[in-house]
């Protein structure tokens, strides 16, 4: 039996490949694969890649995959899962047990076993998702800054900008990121990206939350607010998914996840997260996701198989990803 999980982020895609005693056997990336933006065509392209690159490495035949589950960004409206069935259908192995649901669930599964709680995606973009015992689910944000979410590497990422170019007209407080920024971009000064705006540049603003992260690290106040805010406005919507799927004063895991979330050399984030959800009114448990999301992806095709996903195959499946993880400095 081959099991196959598959991440699909909006900035990476994630396969993995998986025995049915849990033994991971491949850990492959791809580009993007969230279609909003770049669409199904290019979307599909990179998941493909992704589980070809997997089989390539396990040295394996993707017609010998049993069942595959997908973790898909974008999955947010009804419309969006009619749009992923059609993305994924050309390209899942005809022979193989398939399903998908949003990203964010991939994190719930792996970091709760139980899969009942609630997620909070800070990476790329950001999305909320929770699942109460009953199957209810109830998802919250996840459709961009002009919906509504003020969070993610993009926001991160447009508010040191702008909050860089106040300081330095004298509207703000002083920071090291007007300079850093400068840097990054390879200009003189932040006003010249106006020109990149015009000819359709990207200003891959989701590229810039590192270093929102490092300066706050060192003490620049304008950075340690940035991920402060952030971190406060991630908690106002897992606790607007938690209110509705739980009663108050419920138990309630929460967990974080997503690329600025795991990756954050600084805890600022995951604190301001933190706090705001102790100082609410249920009993919540905050965890910051310890492993990658793919594994969520491979339990969800584990149990679709009709294996029994014990805590067993799970850690099973947690420590054999880690030999095909880059080694941590």
């Amino acid at each position: 039996m081959l099991l196959l999980g598959v991440d699909a982020g909006g900035s990476t895609t994630v396969a993995a490949l998986a025995d049915e005693q849990g033994e991971v056997l491949a850990l492959a990336q791809a580009g993007r694969g969230n279609f909003q933006g770049p669409g199904l065509e290019a979307a599909r392209a990179e998941v493909q890649r992704s589980i070809e690159l997997a089989a390539a490495q396990a040295g394996v035949g993707t017609k010998q995959i049993t069942s595959a589950y997908f973790g898909m960004a974008g999955a947010d409206r009804p419309r969006d899962f009619e749009l992923v069935r059609e993305l994924l259908t050309p390209i899942v192995p005809p022979q193989a047990l398939w399903g998908f649901e949003n990203d964010a669930l991939l994190g719930l599964w792996a970091g709760t076993r139980t899969g009942v709680g609630v997620a909070a995606i800070c990476g790329t973009g950001t999305n909320v998702v929770g699942v109460n015992a009953q199957g209810k689910k109830v998802q919250v944000g996840g459709m961009g800054t002009i919906f509504g979410d003020y969070a993610g590497g993009r926001y991160i990422g447009e508010l040191a900008l702008a909050r860089s170019q106040r300081s330095v007209e004298g509207r703000g407080e002083p920071t090291v990121l007007y300079e850093r920024l400068c840097q990054h971009y390879q200009v003189r000064e932040l006003l010249d990206l106006v020109d990149w705006l015009y000819a359709g540049r990207d200003l891959q603003l989701a590229e810039l939350a590192p270093l929102v992260v490092e300066a706050a690290a060192e003490g620049d106040a304008v950075a340690w607010e940035i991920l402060f805010e952030v971190g406060e406005e991630l908690a106002v919507s897992a606790l607007a998914a938690t209110r509705q799927l739980f009663e108050p004063g419920a138990a309630v895991d929460v967990v974080a996840m997503g690329s600025v979330f795991q990756k954050a050399r600084h805890p600022l984030l995951f604190s301001a997260f933190a706090q705001r959800l102790l100082d609410s009114e249920y009993e919540i448990q905050a965890q910051l996701l310890r492993t990658e999301p793919v594994v969520g992806a491979l339990l969800a095709a584990a149990r679709q198989a009709g294996l029994e996903v014990t805590a067993e195959f799970a850690h099973r499946v947690e420590e054999s990803l880690k030999d095909y993880l880059p080694k941590k400095e």
